[in-house]
């Protein structure tokens, strides 16, 4: 009977061969061209594919429908053995897709209109040409980078494949180059010539208001003014001195053509002038409204997309539009990732130079639109955004918001990270340039250049609605219910961005009144992030943003205030502003990992000191246990930037003391109550420092001991707020008591813990990206290299010479005479000097030497510790702290005599003399310029691996970690591995 049973029919595809008889045509195609011969393969295979093989060629830009299905059937293995076996068919690749994306942007059938998702649709074969061409660049950059580094080491390898196909130029017929030039200056003249009419209210960006402020703009602001239909007159006399402007030099679209041998722009340039066009194309990009009324052919405008910074009006958009642009932008962003690329020791002085032509070959006109269209676009608050906002983060769940919200989110990040990697790029040649005005960097010119009260309102509008809708997010009734927002970091870096490189956009800042709601951001940003590693790039950048705005006077004004943000329960603090400020700081300094920010975060609170007033009693008692962290000696003596922090804390009561001492009575009691530090510190040496260490150590040993053991002493066991009170009563009768204190460090080892804080001893950057170690931490004071045999700290030194009186002279410490001080209320263990010195020399962490191999000497110590502003403390210390112990209440707890002796003291007379307030600013260096490159690119790095855009290849700006797989996403890797299929 089985005779009679028909025949099986013929398996004609893979799918119906393994039982999926239900794909799709096209997902049919796709696992054909993934696993056949015919198929990716091919690209790689022996043969070289000819040119004319158009039913080949063109799977690459009909078959896939999203950029998901270019990395999943496309993989980096794939182009990179195309690149090493047949390099001649992966360059006819991309001059094919490249030829056929030129081709597809002037063509009438480009762009559809309606959404087709049919193969030979223009618009989605436009998009597969910018998806594949990216997946191809990122391999060749790669390849490039290889290259690289094999000539520097003096292999001769020959022209790499990017210098052979992607950057040189042929030589064209100088007739065809000019008639190619004056197309070109055509169809420039025929977009640039539009009436006002037709432009509507976009570009209207006028010089002032009045005629005040038109005497103090000088005139590279005029240049910023984009008139349409006015080009910039090159030959025309300047006023008073020529205008530093990038753009308004000639360009030389057909005057610059080389008389000798016209060149052919390098493909690279013709793949991102295509791209900018793309960016502004009617019906793909930008709405169809936006086509010249002149001419119904002419598809590219250069209207800025939204209102804000330039314009009025909103030219509208849609969900595929907003798509397409994230598309451009996301090819464009690839087109200029070489950087990516380059070790950090390197980055500086290799050009990138797809990002050069970006930011210093560009029209003024095209600059001005994609300028203003990426700032609109990214601070143009969505309606999702506002209604967080405004009802005051009672919306319990987005995570089901439209698509088109999505798609919005997804540009806003483009956008951002775009203008900031324009902003961020400089020449070799400048690479430290940072001045206002000076930078050949088109972008950074004209943000410097803005100067209109209405724009700076909007771009602070739109930075503080990012940061608060950010905080709503984090601090909402039910964590994790919304979707975070994925752009904080570039929200941050813009703002550093505005404030560091336009000085009236700081002004602003300040003068707008959301100073304070801008800090209160900063800080709770740093609060809720800093327990987590994979965020501590964003803190440190959080910290340089700080010391920048605290170099302006103001800033303390707006710590004074009281902040307008919601401040969570679990970060409330009682006060101003700056008692919250105060508290964060301790809070950040007291968190494992978190060195790199300490210098400024104090230099920030240096900054601010001389104008603050009314500290309350939390953050003076955090003010004075974050010094005696600082200047304690295993802290001290573990690494030689160290005393830097005490100096700068040192500055910080000398400012209040010169200044606010009768506004600030608490923190001048906290001053008084720790006398006994400032005198350990004024008479510090390294052999008192190590034999205190050996004693903390002895007393933690035998606290161990005693604590297995269990203590079974008799006598009275008093609880932590009596302890507090004794050793309050004690500290200010200068008397120590060995039996209380003992008790204390027994009974109370939580409040010891809380009055000493733990600070990490070693100073890891765990900042993003996680490779970049510069030898000096960017623009938080003297250089020092780790790599020296005999590291120094430079103390500033005062800018005068003191004329002391002789009372004051008495008061102060002796510096040629110092002695070794231990503490009175416990004898230090008997070790001798000379083993303290062979512990040092040996390198044992435990007595302060630090992670690197740091071994402090007493003439590194003497270096720094004669120069620390401590007599103006001391003085004060020895005025005061007789007046308030004869004051003094037995019960320990100050009294209400107390403060007010503070609040009418006078000492101005026995003090040395003052010098000038000098604010420390952020200064620019070249290991901060590369830490902050690549920040910004590691960023990038990360949300492109989500689409697998660098996934795979070997990038050298920073390093990379990937995190563990957990759960059962980790069973079921290990099963595919198991099985071979991963």
């Amino acid at each position: 009977m089985f005779r009679k049973l028909p025949a099986l029919p013929t398996l004609k595809s893979l799918p119906q061969a393994i039982g999926l008889p239900f794909l799709s045509t096209q997902e049919d195609a796709q696992l054909r061209f993934k696993s056949e011969s015919s198929g990716i393969k091919r690209l790689y295979g022996d043969e070289i594919i000819p040119v004319s093989d158009v039913e080949y060629w063109s799977q690459f830009y009909s078959l896939f429908g999203s950029a998901a299905d270019v990395y999943s059937l496309i993989s980096v293995q794939d182009v990179r053995q195309a690149l090493t076996n047949q390099p001649t068919n992966l360059a006819n690749l991309i001059s094919i897709l490249s030829s056929h994306l030129f081709t597809l942007l002037p063509s009438p059938l480009f762009p559809t209109t309606a959404n087709n998702s049919s193969p030979q649709d223009p618009t989605r074969q436009a998009l597969n040409c910018l998806r594949v061409l990216g997946r191809i660049l990122v391999v060749v950059y790669e390849a490039e980078a290889d290259h690289r580094d094999a000539t520097a080491t003096g292999a001769d390898r020959g022209q790499s494949f990017a210098q052979k196909y992607l950057w040189s130029r042929d030589a064209v017929d100088p007739v065809l180059a000019v008639d190619e030039a004056s197309a070109i200056a055509e169809g420039r003249a025929e977009i640039n010539g539009q009436s006002e009419s037709d432009a509507g209210e976009q570009f209207k960006i006028e010089d002032s208001d009045s005629e005040e402020e038109k005497e103090s703009i000088d005139e590279g602001a005029r240049a910023f003014k984009a008139t349409v239909g006015k080009p910039p007159k090159t030959d025309s006399k300047q006023m008073d001195g020529p205008v530093d402007d990038p753009l308004s030099r000639p360009d030389g679209d057909a005057a610059a053509i080389d008389e000798e041998e016209p060149l052919r722009p390098c493909l690279v340039d013709r793949l991102f002038s295509c791209t900018i066009d793309l960016l502004f194309c009617a019906g793909f990009t930008v709405p169809e409204s936006v086509r010249s009324q002149s001419s119904t052919q002419e598809k590219v405008n250069y209207v800025i997309w939204e209102k804000g910074v330039g314009s009025t009006v909103s030219i509208g958009s849609s969900a595929d539009l907003d798509r397409n642009k994230s598309e451009v932008l996301r090819f464009l962003t690839i087109l200029l990732s070489t950087t990516i690329y380059s070790p950090p020791n390197t980055v500086l002085s290799t050009p990138n130079l797809a990002l050069e032509h970006l930011t210093h070959s560009l029209e003024r006109r095209l600059v001005l639109s994609l300028l203003c269209s990426f700032l609109n676009t990214s601070l143009t608050r969505s309606k999702a955004s506002s209604t967080i906002s405004s009802i005051g983060n009672q919306l319990p769940y987005n995570h089901l918001i439209s698509k088109a919200e999505e798609e919005r989110r997804t540009l806003v990040r483009s956008c951002l990270t775009t203008l900031l990697v324009a902003l961020d790029y400089r020449v070799p040649e400048s690479q430290t340039q940072m001045g206002e005005g000076k930078d050949e960097n088109a972008f950074r010119y004209f943000v410097s250049k803005l100067h209109r009260k209405e724009d700076f309102s909007f771009v602070l509008g739109g930075i503080t609605a990012i940061l608060e809708e950010h905080l709503a997010i984090q601090n909402g009734f039910l964590p994790g219910s919304q979707k975070p927002i994925p752009y904080i970091l570039e929200a941050y870096m813009l703002l550093w961005r505005m404030v560091d490189l336009n000085k009236r956009f700081r002004t602003h800042v300040f003068d707008s009144g959301k100073a304070p709601d801008v800090i209160a951001c900063i800080l709770l940003t740093c609060l809720e992030m800093k327990e987590d590693p994979a965020h501590h790039g964003l803190l440190r950048l959080l910290s340089y943003l700080l010391q920048t705005l605290s170099a302006d006077s103001a800033f303390a004004g707006a710590l004074n205030q009281t902040p307008r943000v919601a401040i969570p329960a679990k970060w409330a603090v009682s006060g101003s502003l700056a008692d919250f400020f105060i508290v964060s700081i301790y809070s950040i300094a007291t968190t494992p990992g978190l060195n790199p920010l300490f210098p400024a975060l104090t230099i920030s609170i240096a900054n601010a000191a001389p104008y603050l007033q009314n500290i309350g009693v939390q953050a003076s008692t955090r003010l004075l246990q974050l010094f005696k962290a600082f200047s304690s000696p295993n802290f001290l003596l573990a690494d030689d930037g160290h005393p830097r922090l005490v100096y700068y804390l040192l500055e910080t009561f000398n400012h209040v003391l010169y200044h606010q001492l009768n506004e600030n009575p608490h923190l001048v009691y906290a001053i008084l109550r720790a006398h006994n530090d400032f005198n350990t510190l004024a008479n510090f040496t390294l052999m008192s420092g190590l034999r205190e260490i050996k004693r903390r150590q002895a007393m933690k040993a035998k606290l161990a001991a005693e604590t297995t053991a269990g203590d079974t002493r008799p006598g009275i066991r008093r609880t932590n707020s009596e302890l507090e009170m004794l050793a309050e009563k004690a500290a200010l009768l200068g008397k120590e008591d060995e039996e209380h204190e003992d008790e204390a460090r027994s009974s109370s080892r939580g409040q010891s813990r809380q009055a000493s804080p733990p600070l990490p001893s070693p100073p890891i950057d765990l900042s993003a990206p996680p490779t970049i170690h510069p030898l000096t931490t960017p623009g938080d004071g003297p250089t020092m290299d780790p790599l020296s045999s005999t590291p120094t700290v430079e103390i500033p030194e005062p800018p005068f010479a003191p004329v002391l009186s002789e009372k004051a002279r008495g008061k102060m410490r002796a510096r040629d005479s110092i002695s070794s001080l231990t503490n009175p209320d416990l004898s230090a263990p008997d070790v001798p000097d000379e083993d303290l010195l062979r512990i040092a020399e040996a390198g044992v962490g435990q007595a302060g030497v630090g992670p690197n191999g740091f071994v402090p000497t007493q003439e590194w110590v003497s270096s720094w510790q004669k120069g620390l502003p401590l007599d103006p403390v001391l003085v004060a210390i020895s005025e005061l702290l007789p007046k308030v112990q004869d004051t003094q209440s037995r019960t320990g707890a100050p009294s209400s005599k107390v403060f007010n002796i503070l609040k009418g003291a006078s000492i101005s007379e026995v003090l040395p003399p003052n010098g000038p307030i000098v604010p420390r600013k952020f200064q620019w260096s070249s290991a901060s310029c590369i830490w902050l490159t690549s920040l910004l690119w590691g960023d990038i790095y990360v949300a492109g691996l989500s689409g697998g855009i660098w996934r795979d290849t070997k990038v050298r700006l920073f390093g990379v970690k990937q995190a563990p797989v957990k759960g059962r996403g980790a069973q079921v890797e290990r099963m595919l591995k198991r099985l071979g299929v991963a």
